[in-house]
């Protein structure tokens, strides 16, 4: 959620959308019973899983979205980007440990690492790139996730919690949770921090190209059981085979997960994104203010989660076993996009007319 520097229309309309579909797995979480699990083949439907699976382009976009945009601030004012990196990504973890967490999950003593750590940590080991050619950066992404991703070799052994591997600690009697990898997540804002220029001025037809072609071969390595620790089998139905060789490992991001999703961010940055209307600009305004919308849409959507909860069943969470309503998630989904426009549209004016201000920046 990286802003700064200079503005590039379709590279705020895709951060937008997907701030649209982050806020639908947040309600998503809130508004179904507690335990459920979409990507349980097992207990899940159809709908239930692509809900779940299209909000997988999230985090990858948001990630490669966070080095463009540095590397295109770097350009403009290289003088502060250092400083900017630092200070923004240690700012990113403070939020994440205090008030993404608690927004989480009400309690002061459960600390949780996701995406703003991924973030954070990124910003924070992108500092010594700056001294590097950008080439270096795209060489230095590209070839550590290849060797992430190769077999036989394991990456998850004492040390490489909160890196490589998810983790959590015990630690003066709080809990903290990552659940989100450092290492991988940087690598993926390397690949966008090297290659920002040739991303902002390809042609559409050239960004199509390279995003089918990543997304065709992260579907090809998956159906030939390559790319993805976890391996699909065949099962009862087609569609539930189709749906398992779809189920790709996020915690970290397989290389097969990578190269789908950010593929797709890629092909939606070269065609849907550049278009102008009312939606168009409404994308624009939120992408502009990705920030303010994510510390306001969590609490929102928990407390409306709780309050529904308590409404219905008597409890502060709808509880396990209840019917599944996935059109009550997309009605709640609708209210909070609804009630956070104007808000967004308001901070977006007000950053826009007040840039004296240099910590608006930072929300």
């Amino acid at each position: 959620m990286a802003e700064g520097g200079p503005r590039h229309g379709p590279l705020d309309a895709l951060r937008g959308f997907v701030i649209v579909l982050m806020a639908l797995d947040h309600v998503r979480g809130f508004f179904t019973p507690a335990g459920a699990d979409p990507m349980n083949l097992d207990t899940t439907t159809v709908g239930f899983f692509f809900m779940r699976w299209s909000t997988h382009l999230c985090a990858p976009v948001f990630v490669f979205l966070m080095g463009v945009s540095a590397a295109l601030r770097h350009d403009k004012k290289p003088a502060e980007t250092l400083r900017f990196l630092a200070t923004r990504g240690l700012w990113l973890i403070l939020l994440e440990l205090t008030w993404v967490s608690f927004a989480w999950s009400w309690d002061p003593s459960f600390h949780y690492l996701g995406v703003l750590w991924a973030l954070g940590a990124s910003m924070l080991l992108l500092v010594p790139l700056t001294l590097l050619p950008r080439w270096m950066a795209v060489f230095l992404g590209v070839i550590g996730t290849l060797l992430l991703a190769a077999p036989g070799l394991e990456w998850d052994g004492p040390g490489t919690g909160f890196w490589l591997q998810r983790g959590q600690i015990e630690l003066f009697g709080m809990t903290i949770r990552a659940s989100y990898a450092a290492v991988p997540w940087f690598l993926t804002a390397a690949v966008g921090w090297g290659g920002a220029q040739w991303f902002v001025s390809a042609k559409p037809q050239r960004l199509a190209l390279l995003g089918g072609g990543a997304a065709l071969t992260g579907l090809v390595l998956r159906v030939a059981g390559l790319g993805n620790p976890r391996d699909w089998t065949e099962r009862a139905s087609g569609l539930q085979t189709a749906l398992d060789l779809l189920h790709l490992d996020k915690y970290p991001p397989s290389l097969d997960f990578l190269l789908v999703f950010v593929g797709f961010g890629l092909l939606l940055l070269a065609g849907p994104m550049r278009m102008d209307g009312p939606g168009s600009r409404w994308l624009r305004s939120l992408g502009r203010t990705s920030m303010f919308f994510y510390l306001l849409h969590l609490p929102l959507a928990h407390a409306a989660g709780n309050a529904t909860a308590w409404l219905w069943f008597g409890t502060p969470r709808i509880p396990p076993g209840a019917p599944l309503r996935l059109w009550l998630v997309l009605v709640a989904w609708a209210a909070v996009l609804g009630g956070l426009t104007p808000l967004c549209n308001a901070w977006d004016r007000l950053k826009r007319r007040r840039r004296d201000l240099w910590w608006l920046s930072y929300l």
